[in-house]
């Protein structure tokens, strides 16, 4: 799939990023939001079959692109995987920059549900080994509609070594589709990519 955008089109987008979801054969798993993405030598947005994705330790999660800060020379991404950390919310803060480019745990940051706190926990503390981590992903209906969110894959107690951050191959059907999100903050999704 190529995508053709008009240039006055493409200085409206403010963000773009591939959204990926497997289907699990009763719906489908979000894995999250990633800035891949490549143009051809015409401008124009290439598809990608989303053969692979970000992973923990080996086991692939649901990931969400936060930030890019890049000047040309050095740059920093920062991104975040939901998690229950020892059993409460909270967001596993992962960074890659040109020292780092397969990326590294930056620590952990705890989500407070709604009406709980009105303070935002703005930095993150460092995870500690022997700390548990299970990963967490949205679910969807084959119809597009959120069901709830669940646990994914195993259970990770923190190693004495820190924890490896990876791409890994995707095995099944997996569903790729583009976000672009413009000036005003509206978002608009690409039809699936085959």
């Amino acid at each position: 799939m190529v995508l053709y955008l008009p240039e006055e089109q493409w200085a409206l987008v403010q963000s773009l990023e591939l959204n990926l979801f497997y289907d699990d054969g009763a719906g489908y798993i979000d894995l999250g939001l990633d800035n891949v993405f490549d143009f051809d030598e015409d401008g124009a947005l290439l598809g990608t079959g989303g053969n692979s994705w970000v992973a923990v330790n080996g086991q692939p999660v649901a990931y969400y692109h936060t930030s890019t800060m890049d000047d040309g020379v050095h740059y920093i991404i920062t991104g975040y995987v939901p998690v229950l950390h020892n059993g409460q919310r909270a967001e596993l803060l992962l960074t890659f920059d040109d020292a780092n480019p397969h990326g590294y745990v930056a620590g952990i940051r705890a989500v407070y549900p709604e009406g709980e706190t009105e303070t935002v926990a703005k930095s993150g503390t460092a995870l500690q080994p022997g700390d548990t981590l299970e990963f967490l992903c949205d679910y969807y209906s084959y119809g597009g509609e959120y069901e709830n969110s669940y646990l994914l894959g195993e259970a990770l107690t923190v190693p004495e070594e820190g924890l490896t951050i990876s791409d890994v191959p995707l095995e099944g059907d997996i569903r790729a589709t583009y976000r672009f999100t413009d000036l005003y903050q509206q978002s608009y999704w690409t039809p699936p990519i085959p």
